[in-house]
């Protein structure tokens, strides 16, 4: 199961401090940040400023999950909602992701674990180019078993959560630079609200 988290406007991109995003159309709804502010959701089709390239450019899908979990806007055509993960498709050579940060009061839980083993794969299926990085680590040792629960966290706030199969191989983490995550193993790990 991973969790991502709502895109709404302000939030940033990865590609430079000052990068964000915002929203181009009348929104069908708001989320309460962490200071109280009631800030526009965004959806796929808004756009994103990216201070790297200079440019503008649209948010399309990126964070690789299923498309039947995002909120539909039925207000603007269908638009499907923006999260963290997504892309911009600035003139940067590697589109930039949001960092979904001031909208995570509004998670969206994907139960479908659409996994695919190549970052070629996930690439086709998100309809954009593949990122250059794609870490996948093993867990080996003491109770390192099948069954045993794991939580990763990425600097871009999405995040990969389950059990161990039988092969201890924990889902593979893809971002566009060199970044670090965080993997919390056994009771840190079951200590996070989804597994509650």
């Amino acid at each position: 199961m991973a969790i991502y988290y709502a895109a709404v406007v302000g939030d940033p991109l990865d590609s430079e401090d000052g990068s964000y995003i915002y929203g181009t159309k009348r929104t069908i709804g708001t989320i309460e940040d962490k200071n109280g502010t009631h800030r526009n959701m965004v959806f796929i089709g808004d756009e994103g400023h990216c201070v790297s390239c200079g440019s503008i450019g649209s948010i399309t899908y990126g964070a690789g999950f299923s498309k039947r979990r995002r909120m539909v806007d039925l207000v603007n055509g269908g638009r499907l909602q923006a999260v963290g993960g997504d892309v911009v498709l600035c003139m940067c050579s590697a589109p930039p992701r949001i960092i979904a940060v001031h909208g995570r009061r509004f998670t969206i839980q994907d139960h479908d674990g659409a996994r695919t083993t190549s970052k070629a794969q996930k690439a086709i299926a998100d309809n954009v180019p593949p990122t250059a990085y794609d870490e996948q680590v093993k867990a080996i040792g003491r109770g390192a078993s099948e069954g045993y629960p794991y939580y990763i966290e990425t600097l871009d706030g999405r995040i990969e959560s389950g059990r161990l199969d039988s092969s201890g191989m924990l889902p593979n983490i893809y971002t566009n630079n060199v970044e670090t995550y965080t993997v919390q193993w056994g009771d840190e790990a079951l200590a996070h609200e989804e597994y509650k």
